[in-house]
């Protein structure tokens, strides 16, 4: 299995879980979706439109009289500057030659609609900068001698043309020797920023030129790669050699409100008895109360004040709103939530959980808590579905969780969900978590992800043979 079918796999499921957390009503509201309905149509428009469509909406908006500078007073944005800001040249143009209000001189509209004036005022912009800015090729062959950003290859000429979504600029200056790893004034490194605008051939080209997929800095998780959403950015990054168990796949599992459970008026003793997390007596131990579940309607802090909460490190507040954990889907329609935690270690409220909440396609809730030994608190692990048992590999943990060179292997059954740990043999991940699993034929392959105690990305593929219960590399015909 190449890596353009891991990622057809691991897209494939992550189109299944967006259908079924819509499915089961947990597709959050939007208030970006709100606002924009306040808005007039044109600026409406310009946000949801791509260049090729929104120059047609735009020439329609005209021909109806629409005033091209309309934007609320609480909004305070055109649609000039929307356009220009998005890289929506096109339209941008014909906005211009609408007469949209800018701001800028007369060289700088001249320059954006592709003309080449010879002694250019830009105000304060660089002028070989604002050609690449607004994707005049020739104005920027011109000034490119003329002027300092020119003959030093400054980077801000190649931040601005990738924000101009203007391919041909950015591939004229990575022929010149421009850095393809060139960072803005907000450290955005030209690859986040064509990423961030889904711009697949400029991204392409900067990275033809050598730009790193994963970023320069210190951003491991707001790298290109972990931004890449669309299926044609990322089949261009696996291209470049990205495994495809580094992408950062959807729906975000953070705070999937259960709005489907009746809302209940939350009584001071209500949080005073169950503020915080504990173990459960058994395996498992069914137990939802109220305040817990009312957290999981809704997580908002807002209904803690009038209850008295205040921070305290020492009982953290129990929360639904969770990074690292996993949710499966079952044959039947329910959905699992396995662990996962609440925050960090710098929040008050920071706690790693071992519980596995229930959630049936009528609405209806249970949950289970469990002894420490046999579940511990469980974090960025995967969960597999292998006929009636979920296998729940890796975890990050607490500190003194970590072990060495051993990797955290849980069993969850879908028929009583009790959990027993699991002892595998053989070389195993290390204290893996971040990874992705899939299931094959061979067994269960752990791919990407983290290894503790360095936190190194791990590059190899790894096999777990639910035969033998031994770890392997995997063979080129497992992956």
């Amino acid at each position: 299995m190449n890596n353009l079918e891991l990622l057809a796999l691991f897209q494939a499921e992550e189109d299944a879980l967006q259908k079924a957390f819509h499915s089961h009503g947990l597709t959050k509201d939007s208030t970006y979706q709100k606002r924009l309905e306040t808005l007039p149509r044109l600026l409406r428009d310009v946000l949801t439109y791509p260049d090729e469509v929104l120059c047609a909406k735009i020439a329609d908006h005209l021909a109806a009289g629409v005033n091209v500078d309309e934007t609320p007073s609480d909004y305070g944005v055109t649609a000039f500057r929307l356009c220009f800001g998005s890289g929506k040249m096109a339209s941008m143009r014909s906005l211009l030659r609408a007469g949209a209000k800018t701001g800028w001189t007369s060289n700088q509209i001249s320059l954006a609609l592709g003309q080449v004036p010879k002694s250019p005022k830009t105000g304060k912009a660089d002028p070989f900068c604002f050609a690449c800015r607004v994707g005049n090729l020739a104005a920027a062959q011109e000034y490119l001698p003329r002027f300092d950003t020119g003959r030093q290859k400054n980077p801000d000429a190649v931040i601005a043309a990738v924000k101009a979504r203007a391919t041909v600029v950015v591939k004229w200056l990575m022929d010149l020797g421009f850095d393809p790893n060139a960072v803005d004034e907000a450290e955005c490194e030209a690859l986040e920023c064509a990423v961030d605008n889904d711009d697949v051939a400029t991204a392409d080209a900067l990275l033809r030129a050598g730009a790193a997929p994963f970023g320069t800095s210190n951003k491991s998780y707001t790298s290109p790669v972990k931004k890449a959403t669309s299926n044609a950015m990322r089949q261009l990054f696996v291209r470049y050699g990205v495994n495809p168990a580094f992408f950062e796949y959807g729906p975000s599992l953070v705070s999937p409100n259960f709005r489907r459970l009746p809302e209940v008026t939350l009584k001071k003793s209500d949080f005073e008895a169950h503020r915080t997390n504990r173990p459960g007596c058994s395996n498992p131990e069914p137990f939802l109360p109220t305040f817990w579940s009312e957290r999981m309607r809704d997580g908002r802090y807002s209904i803690l004040e009038p209850l008295g909460y205040s921070p305290d490190r020492s009982k953290p507040v129990w929360s639904f709103s969770r990074y690292g954990r996993t949710v499966t889907m079952l044959p039947d329609g329910r959905l699992v939530f396995v662990a996962g935690e609440h925050e960090d270690h710098y929040d008050s409220d920071f706690c790693i959980y071992a519980d596995v909440t229930v959630l049936g396609a009528d609405g209806t809730v249970e949950h289970f808590i469990y002894p420490k030994d046999v579940f511990p608190p469980t974090d960025f692990h995967t969960a597999t579905l292998v006929g009636d048992q979920i296998w729940l590999i890796g975890c990050l943990g607490y500190p003194e969780q970590r072990k060495d060179n051993q990797t955290q292997v849980l069993r969850l059954s879908t028929l009583d969900f009790s959990v027993m740990p699991v002892e595998i043999s053989g070389e195993s991940p290390g204290w893996i978590h971040r990874h992705r699993s899939i299931l094959t034929a061979d067994g269960i392959l752990v791919i990407g992800g983290k290894v503790a105690p360095d936190y190194l990305d791990n590059h190899t593929t790894w096999l777990l043979n639910l035969q033998t219960l031994a770890w392997q590399e995997a063979s080129a015909s497992s992956t």
